[in-house]
């Protein structure tokens, strides 16, 4: 697992203030790396990626995005910055649109996939595409990371392996609300992958900031 393998340079000042400008409450114990690995995470802790905050996550995480997290049984540091932009892109285009985001609905149009050491989201082959992918993350992400108590998810998580495999079959389009998939044609949706600005973000709930 080549990257994970990397050390963080973050020191004990850069997560402190990381996580005071992103509403991480300090109960979250958090704890300086040294010459420690994303690969030396312990029992009860979690890998997080500083650049998360990129592709539009905030904290508290949102009820869809932990949804998905939950339903693919993946831990914050498993998440590649595209996968996460993915989820949180298709939340904001629903929420924008005035359709509540789903799982089901979601699965219909992406899917995990491997991507290096990390997991990814990309399009399935039933609908046409949602967004248009263009992240310029770099090398660097890969060494900005942290532990942080594993208390920040509300719930309990075994990580997926990645011997497992990765998905079930797309949902029938029978099964969904076809509100998002009929109107307005999906065309409409595409989008680069960036940050928009935090004000949209607490208009449609996405940031409490």
């Amino acid at each position: 697992m080549g990257f994970l393998s990397e050390v963080s340079k973050l020191t004990r000042s850069e997560i402190d203030k990381f996580c005071l400008d992103h509403g991480i409450d300090p109960s979250f114990e958090t704890e300086v790396l040294g010459d420690r690995t994303a690969n030396q995470c312990s029992k009860g802790v979690l890998v997080f990626y500083t650049c998360l905050d990129q592709p539009n996550l905030r904290y508290p995480f949102t009820n869809f995005f932990l949804e998905v997290l939950k339903y693919y049984q993946l831990s914050l540091g498993q998440f590649a910055p595209v996968g996460v932009a993915c989820i949180m892109h298709f939340e904001i285009l629903c929420r924008a649109l005035r359709y509540e985001p789903s799982l089901l609905m979601f699965r219909r149009f992406f899917r995990l996939a491997r991507n290096g050491d990390w997991y990814t989201i990309e399009k399935t082959q039933c609908e046409a595409a949602l967004l248009f992918t263009n992240v310029g993350h770099t090398y660097a992400w890969k060494k900005q990371f942290f532990f942080i108590s594993n208390r920040l998810l509300p719930y309990t998580l075994v990580p997926r392996k990645f011997s497992e495999g990765l998905n079930e079959k797309e949902p029938e389009v029978h099964e969904l609300e076809l509100g998002l998939l009929l109107s307005p044609q999906p065309s409409c949706f595409l989008y680069k992958l960036w940050a928009y600005p935090e004000e949209l973000l607490v208009v449609l709930g996405i940031s409490q900031d």
